[in-house]
């Protein structure tokens, strides 16, 4: 019976936080639109986008994108091509590169980057503001806080999301055809030409969708769980937690949707 108990509980708490996420990102959405469809001359949510693409974008991008993408395609993508090849035709190994290294792995990766980099940052400084009645003073002076602090993180990451795993995608292919034409047979450049030709335009459709939502989910996560923390300086650790852990479950499921 307490088994039941348990799986009925965690059932409704997992639908409950679906809906308050999915409650949270629309309204988040309609006011900062309106906002700026409001005040068209206003530079600061734009500056604030900004800043939140170089945190999350660009400064992740030289380092670790880079570094992961040579990782990928040594260990991963020419890896596959040499064995494939042996055992396949061109068009399967170019499939599973396509479907799996590109369009799967690829932005799976990057969301986790994101999450740990800018999602639990964005949470901690949320609950901090949060603790110390910034919030509360900011809201008494009629400053909208889902405008100016969730709206500039929600467009940023997406934004980040999109481009980074395009980036990590582009790279650990190149990456790994080169490594297999050094490691095997200068022939498996021939994978370039073949790789372009193979991508489908609604195979690309649902790689940009999957990385919006991915990024909509972080940052609408991080700063949900910063913002609902009111009592005690314990409860920062505790939100950081869930939101990094909601996050990286809500990447997983919806990864596994799409391959469904």
């Amino acid at each position: 019976m307490k088994i039941l108990e348990i799986i009925g509980y965690t059932t409704r708490q997992f639908f409950t936080n679906v809906i308050d996420l999915v409650f949270f990102i629309v309204t988040v959405l309609r006011r900062g639109f309106s906002y700026l469809h409001k005040n068209k001359e206003n530079s600061l949510i734009k500056n604030a986008v900004v800043r939140e693409i170089i945190f999350d974008g660009v400064d992740t991008l030289i380092t670790t994108i880079l570094l992961l993408s040579l990782v990928i395609g040594f260990s991963v993508t020419a890896q596959l091509i040499i064995f494939l090849q042996n055992i396949g035709a061109e068009t399967e190994v170019v499939n599973i590169l396509i479907r799996y290294v590109a369009f799967e792995l690829s932005p799976l990766l990057t969301a986790i980057i994101i999450i740990c980099r800018g999602g639990s940052a964005m949470a901690i400084q949320t609950g901090n503001m949060s603790i110390n009645q910034e919030i509360k003073s900011l809201e008494l002076l009629g400053v909208d806080v889902l405008v100016f602090f969730a709206f500039p993180s929600l467009i940023g990451k997406t934004i980040s999301q999109v481009s980074l795993s395009c980036y990590l995608s582009a790279l650990s292919i190149t990456f790994g055809i080169l490594f297999s034409a050094v490691l095997d047979s200068s022939a498996n450049l021939k994978y370039f030409t073949i790789l372009i030709n193979s991508i489908e335009p609604l195979e690309l459709l649902y790689f940009l969708i999957k990385n919006i939502i991915f990024g909509m989910i972080i940052s609408a996560n991080a700063s949900f769980h910063g913002l609902h923390v009111k009592l005690s300086v314990t409860e920062i650790p505790q939100r950081v937690q869930k939101a990094i852990m909601h996050s990286i479950f809500s990447v997983f499921a919806i990864s596994v949707l799409f391959i469904i």
